[in-house]
This record gives C-alpha cells, structure tokens and sequence, in this order.
C-alpha cells in the first residue's frame, strides 16, 4: 500500500518535470499548485515518520533499561531525528539534533559518529576530523574505530597529504581487516594519479550504530 501511494506520487512529479519546460504560464501555475501539494504531502509524511521513531525509541529505551546501555535516555529523541534525517540525506537537520544529543551526553559514540559523518557529506572537514578523533580514542568497538581512522584518511587526502592519509588507512585495516573501504581508498593513494575516489563509511551506519 505504501509503496504503491509513493509510485502514485513519483509518477505526478515525473509527470511536472516532463511538461514544466514547455507549460504556459497559466499551466505553470497550475503544475506549481500541484507540486505545492507534493512538497505539503512530503513534509506531513517527514514530521510523522520522526514522531512514529520517536515512539519507537520509547521502547527501545524500555528495552535498555535493563541492559546497561551507555546511551543516556535524555539524548535518545534528539539522536533518533538526528538518525532519521541522515538517512534522509538531510544533513544539516540532522547535524542539529546530533549536536543537541551530544551536549547531554558527549560520550555518545553513535550520536557523534552520525555528526562527524553529517558534517563530511557538508564538506565541513574541520569539524568532522575532530569528532572522528574523539570517536577513535572512545569506542572500544573495532569496526567504529576502523570508520573513524578510515574518515581521518579521507580528510587528510582530501587535504592532499597522502602520506598521512595512508597510515591512517593503514590503521583501519590493521583495526579490523575486513572493512573494506579503507583498502580501495589505500589502494587509489598508491596510484597518485591526482584523481582519488574515497569511500569514508558512511552506508556502514545504517546497520552498525542502532539505538
């Protein structure tokens, strides 16, 4: 049902894309109301799936209760938006509520590893460098680790210091071999042909760092 509501909605904006070029003006206003009503319809469903994973969080933080979780429970609905909007690929929301979640709880390995990532994919290098240095020195999980000294790679590559970057990929692998980014991003320094493609983790969050 759902999927077949948003191929419903998919095929009206493909529709607005296809005739906007060439409408009238008087037709563009009416392909702009419709695309109004897309943008309010899109925006309604947003704020409710983030409500309903607020509920879910309330849940899950039942379930911690007796678990001895290192995640404090004021910091769960600031993390699960902030959670929600990354995997949205709204960035600059997210980075908000990670930094609201951060401030209750600064320890909050999964909060700040949602930040530093948020803040690579805004180009905001300096700030994720020294989130991913405190995540290597927190987290005693070898595969976070391997994430974070991999993403301090692709900073210092991005930075065009290569050798720098290299060790640190070099320390990821060493932390846990089987990550596979930080050796195709090892492998594209050793070729110097000016033209590196990085991989810096971030698709590893989907189903490393859960509440």
């Amino acid at each position: 049902m759902i999927q077949q509501w948003f191929a419903t909605m998919n095929e009206i904006l493909d529709d607005l894309i296809l005739r906007y070029p060439h409408a009238s003006g008087e037709e563009k206003n009416q392909l702009q109301q419709q695309w109004d009503m897309l943008k309010t319809l899109s925006d309604d469903i947003i704020e409710s799936w983030l409500q309903f994973e607020d509920k879910m969080g309330v849940y899950r933080e039942l379930q911690q209760q007796n678990t001895n979780t290192a995640e404090p429970p004021r910091s769960l609905g600031s993390f699960i938006k902030g959670q929600g909007y990354f995997k949205l690929h709204m960035f600059e929301q997210a980075s908000q509520h990670l930094e609201e979640a951060i401030e209750l709880y600064p320890d909050f390995v999964g909060a700040r590893l949602f930040l530093a990532m948020s803040q690579m994919h805004m180009k905001e290098w300096g700030k994720a460098q020294r989130h991913f240095q405190l995540i290597a020195v927190l987290t005693e999980e070898s595969r976070l680790q391997a994430i974070a000294y991999n993403a301090l790679g692709c900073i210092q590559a991005i930075y065009a210091h290569l050798e720098r970057a290299q060790c640190y990929f070099e320390k990821a692998l060493e932390t846990d071999p089987t990550f596979g980014d930080p050796k195709l991003n090892l492998e594209s320094c050793k070729q110097g042909n000016g033209q590196l493609q990085l991989q810096f983790g971030s698709a590893e969050l989907q189903t490393l760092v859960q509440v």
